[in-house]
């Protein structure tokens, strides 16, 4: 007797049809999303770059509420004003590159309104918990950087979000309501930084690789599980004897 592998054709069994036929449509339906996700942040990445190429905006030219539009974000900008000393806070917990330290934001009088201009950042000391000290210039300053979203979203590390000029995360609401301010909703961050802070530069990353490699991911589970199904449905050879 003899063992050969022949040919078994079997009836089509359902559970593991409907099984494979649920995997192949939710992976290629998550990769197709995944694909178009990608193609919107590649959309609202270009639009960026198409902003950030534009001429400098002259923040002092514009009513309260110009400044406020969205079409401002990221666009370069320009401003002349008094820097308002006793507003200045810092951003702990910030990173740049290896260093972890606080972003310096100063406010800026531009008529009425307040800017906050981060001008730049500086290295924490581990052995010293208190708030660095910076100085602020007292006379009229003209400045030029890239305005970006005020709110920041990282991680509160406690419940005591602001201990004196330290805070945790930038929110322009809670920063008028301590201070008094009519504040714009944006952060204008310098292209030359203050002496002795290092130029801060915050260009999003909208992870448009990440959705594609997501987007393979899913096909590939698409794919793989089609081939495995029809593999065992109608290749698969048994060993008989003979």
């Amino acid at each position: 007797m003899t063992p050969t592998l022949v040919p078994v054709y079997k009836r089509i069994h359902w559970i593991p049809t409907l099984a494979a036929i649920v995997v192949i449509a939710v992976g290629l339906a998550l990769g197709n999303w995944q694909l178009n996700r990608a193609a919107e942040k590649y959309g609202l990445q270009a639009t960026l770059e198409a902003r950030i190429s534009l001429p400098p905006l002259e923040l002092d030219s514009l009513s309260a509420d110009e400044i406020a539009s969205q079409s401002l974000q990221y666009r370069r900008a320009k401003a002349s004003g008094h820097y308002l000393a006793e507003g200045q806070i810092y951003i702990d917990n910030r990173s740049l590159g290896e260093e972890i330290g606080y972003y310096v934001l100063t406010p800026l009088a531009i008529g009425k309104l307040v800017i906050m201009v981060n001008r730049g950042f500086i290295k924490k000391d581990p052995m010293n918990h208190n708030a660095p000290d910076v100085s602020v210039p007292t006379s009229t300053v003209n400045i030029q950087g890239e305005l970006s979203p005020g709110k920041t979203r990282f991680l509160e590390l406690s419940g005591e979000t602001v201990q004196g000029k330290v805070w945790q995360n930038f929110k322009p609401d809670a920063y008028a309501k301590a201070m008094g301010y009519q504040v714009a909703p944006w952060v204008l961050n310098l292209n030359s930084p203050s002496e002795g802070l290092k130029v801060v530069k915050d260009h999003p990353n909208l992870g448009i690789d990440t959705h594609r490699g997501y987007a393979f991911q899913w096909f590939a589970l698409a794919a793989t599980t089609a081939a495995i199904y029809i593999y065992f449905t109608f290749f698969k050879k048994s060993v008989v004897t003979s």
